[in-house]
């Protein structure tokens, strides 16, 4: 048993060593201006299971200087997901946002609305969870070590009840966002929006490559997709990427 376990740690290692390395060197690719051997070598670390905000960020840089922004744009999207605080990926995803087609204007949200938001992309999903969890393990010595030294903790010990509570729905918050709010990018040069799951239903607008969608429902291959100025309408699922 302890054989296969050493086995294991050492092929995670290797494992591990293999895409850090990858990774330099792709990096190197990026700055001789190999774009193409660069976005290979990140798809291949992706592909093996690994994933970062700096791995998404850097395949996105690559993406750009080949001019596809719909490919840079999806890949920002998604370095953000997993760091909303990535400052450098928000400034070039809006770079790429002004070379699209189509220009939507967002939708005013109300005040309480945008403070809990920023509340939420303050610090990474992780962050929040792993938070939480270590004041709820303080939370249990701090009531451990009241009933085996009879003091009087109470003060310390709701205040670490309550921070891990809100932290912890915060942290459950995030993580139906992501499962509820499913968004994609266009992968379409041009798309017809339709009224009605069906091509033969009536259109009502048209979209172009690298738009941001929301996902809202889905019926067979058709899914509604909503945009931040309120507009809705139905498309078939094979013009998508989903984020």
């Amino acid at each position: 048993m302890k054989k296969i376990i050493l086995f294991l740690n050492i092929f995670l290692s290797l494992n591990l060593y293999a895409n850090d390395s990858l990774f330099t060197i792709a990096n190197q690719d990026y700055a001789n201006q190999s774009y193409l051997q660069a976005i290979d070598k990140y798809q291949s670390i992706l592909s093996s299971g690994k994933q970062s905000s700096e791995l998404y960020y850097n395949l996105g840089n690559s993406y750009y200087r080949l001019n596809e922004i719909h490919q840079a744009i999806y890949n920002y999207e998604k370095s953000l997901k997993l760091n909303p605080n990535f400052t450098e990926a928000y400034e070039n995803l809006e770079l790429c946002n002004l070379k699209l087609i189509d220009k939507i204007e967002k939708m005013p949200e109300i005040f309480y609305k945008i403070y809990y938001k920023n509340l939420k992309n303050f610090f990474p999903t992780q962050w929040w969870k792993t938070t939480s969890l270590i004041l709820i393990w303080c939370f249990a010595f701090i009531y451990l070590t009241k009933i085996i030294t009879n003091r009087n903790f109470n003060f310390l010990q709701n205040t670490v009840l309550v921070f891990s509570l809100l932290f912890f729905i915060i942290y459950q918050d995030i993580s139906n966002d992501s499962l509820e709010n499913k968004e994609a990018i266009i992968f379409s040069q041009v798309i017809d929006i339709m009224s009605a799951p069906s091509n033969q239903a009536n259109k009502l607008f048209t979209l172009h490559i690298g738009t941001k969608v929301k996902i809202n429902d889905q019926i067979e291959n058709w899914v509604n997709i909503s945009l931040a100025n309120g507009n809705k309408g139905w498309v078939s699922l094979k013009h998508l990427k989903e984020i």
